[in-house]
């Protein structure tokens, strides 16, 4: 039964991906910030705005998550380019299923979150939520690709990994003082952001817990070799492995490369 459910949901999943969805958001994201140049004050009619959705307003439902994270004409050409960047490794790395599936949960839950406290709560509107999006994005990458490394202030390398954890606690500590659908809003990225990342996030949380005590108890260097795990399947298109994603199933073709069902070539 819960595998019927299971191939259910992923047919479903498959049938409303997405191919390039990130990139549709950052060239929307582009459009709004082209916009609010020639409009100030323009920005306002996007907001997600619970009290406006229930007079009518119904766009802000999907129009909030196009808001810029920047509206510096500096910064937003690498803000976006970062974004893009995060949804084409998350692409292939999860596949368009997975991620049209992981980011548009982000979106139902921050929305109905922000419904739920925000309304209640009196917030005239969450602006925030979008860049609690997008810190969800940036979890996931760090999640799967930890030791890719970024050049702060184009200079300084930093691994991804360490640049999601700072940009969270900076996230959580910004919450602090405001109304109380702020931090709800955050508190629902990050719960997207586990929802599908747990047997990943688990996964590398032994692997650190075992480099750094190691099973003697003694402290010692976390080296290579002991952040690798062995596997068995390993697919040609997307490297997934039955470690990284042990509800997926693998398939051998006749030329003797591996596939995750994803993945599988068509038959001809």
């Amino acid at each position: 039964m819960r595998s019927q459910l299971h191939d259910r949901l992923r047919r479903i999943s498959e049938y409303c991906a997405v191919p390039g969805l990130i990139r549709y958001v950052v060239l929307f994201n582009a459009l709004v910030f082209i916009l609010h140049l020639l409009a100030p004050g323009f920005l306002s009619v996007l907001e997600l705005n619970p009290a406006l959705v229930l007079r009518g307003e119904i766009w802000r439902l999907v129009t909030w998550i196009f808001i810029p994270e920047t509206l510096s004409p500096f910064w937003i050409f690498f803000s976006l380019l970062f974004l893009l960047y995060l949804g084409d490794g998350l692409e292939i790395s999860m596949g368009a299923a997975k991620l049209t599936s992981f980011y548009l949960c982000g979106i139902m839950l921050c929305t109905v979150v922000s419904f739920a406290f925000g309304v209640t709560g009196g917030a005239a509107s969450i602006g925030r939520a979008n860049t609690f999006l997008n810190l969800s994005l940036l979890l996931a990458y760090a999640t799967v690709y930890p030791d890719f490394k970024v050049l702060v202030f184009f200079i300084l390398p930093v691994r991804i990994a360490w640049l999601a954890l700072f940009s969270a606690f900076i996230m959580i500590l910004s919450a602090l003082g405001q109304p109380l659908v702020v931090a709800a809003t955050l508190g629902a990225a990050f719960l997207n952001y586990l929802l599908f990342f747990h047997t990943e996030l688990r996964s590398h949380l032994g692997i650190l817990k075992k480099g750094v005590v190691g099973f003697s108890g003694a402290p010692r260097r976390i080296t290579a070799a002991s952040s690798t795990v062995e596997t068995l399947h390993r697919c040609d298109a997307c490297g997934r492995t039955e470690v990284s994603h042990p509800d997926i199933d693998f398939r051998v073709t006749a030329d003797g490369r591996e596939f995750c069902r994803e993945h599988l070539p068509a038959k001809s």
